[in-house]
């Protein structure tokens, strides 16, 4: 059983944190506006100068009684909104949905199993082989009110390795697998602000895999033997979005999860860029890997590494 790349991982983890680094915090201060208005006092008209005549107590300087009322209306005529004003024009709480379908080039690497026959793909014996790539397809769809997050991800594959000289033990060998791939997750999003965000995440990936193997004779006799099987496991991430320019942004995910529940081990690393044409619809391309570790006593096996190009468009409102 192929043991999980500790290497990977932290050059993984280490990728998305640089990500992060770029979102600055969410925070903002902000210092009320003072009003000041000028109370002009009277002049008296006794003490030590002489009484004033008619017409200098007419350029005299008249007293103005600053009233709550006045202050209200210098405030509505030309002051600043207050922070609690400003607060309610930038109320981010409602509904927003986003759909993002992709298409997906996936190659596979790893152990394949099926009814207690395995053959290991890029290894030793299948340095050279080719990868036949069929069809795959993405597709994430996302709802989020404030700062709660609902997402689902799904992806369908169909991915064919083949070598035509295996070794001593078998002619040739062949491997087609069929899965799809279902990933609903709750979040919060702790960081939201113009430069960005950032969301933690916690759900569940599950798995339908589908492996066909068929092996020629050698020194061994051949064999052709499929089997499919459904699994669950738990996983946790996050996933950060950094706006570099008014249009153009780069976006990236990490998840981890299994734990011996469902799957030995499950591991995620998403990223890309992407370029905005207008507030609702933006294209991106970039990089996805994705590792399971998964075994049965029914002799499935399935302990891959699945990685490729991805380009897609989103679609938000």
């Amino acid at each position: 059983m192929m043991l999980f790349n500790l290497k990977r991982a932290v050059t993984c983890v280490a990728i998305f944190l640089l990500l992060l680094l770029a979102v600055p915090s969410a925070s903002n201060s902000q210092t009320p506006d003072t009003n000041t208005v000028a109370v002009a006092t009277t002049v008296s008209d006794q003490g030590v100068r002489p009484p004033l005549s008619e017409k200098e107590k007419e350029r005299s300087t008249v007293a103005v009684e600053a009233t709550p009322s006045t202050i209200s209306k210098l405030d509505e005529a030309g002051a600043e909104p207050t922070p609690a004003k400003k607060q309610d024009a930038d109320d981010d709480s409602g509904w927003h949905f986003g759909v993002t379908p992709y298409i997906f080039l996936p190659s596979l690497s790893g152990t394949v199993g099926a009814r207690g026959h395995t053959i290991e793909l890029g290894g030793a014996n299948f340095e050279g082989d080719r990868d036949n790539f069929v069809i795959g397809f993405m597709a994430a769809v996302e709802a989020r009110k404030g700062r709660f997050v609902i997402l689902n991800d799904m992806v369908w594959a169909n991915v064919t390795s083949e070598k035509d000289t295996i070794g001593p033990l078998y002619s040739t060998a062949k491997v087609g697998t069929k899965l799809f791939i279902i990933d609903p997750e709750l979040g919060y999003r702790f960081v939201n602000s113009e430069k960005g965000s950032v969301d933690v995440l916690g759900g569940v990936r599950v798995w339908s895999v589908e492996a066909s193997l068929n092996a020629t004779t050698g020194v061994l006799p051949g064999f052709d033997v499929s089997q499919r099987k459904t699994w669950a496991a738990p996983v946790i991430g996050i996933r950060g979005t950094a706006n570099i320019t008014r249009r153009f942004f780069l976006s990236g995910k990490f998840d981890i999860g299994g734990a011996g529940i469902g799957a030995d081990l499950t591991t995620q690393l998403v990223g890309a860029a992407g370029y905005k044409f207008t507030k609702h619809f933006a294209l991106l391309g970039g990089y996805r890997w994705l590792q399971v570790d998964y075994d049965d006593e029914a002799g499935f096996l399935f302990d891959t590494q699945m990685s490729g190009l991805m380009i897609g468009m989103k679609f938000s409102w």
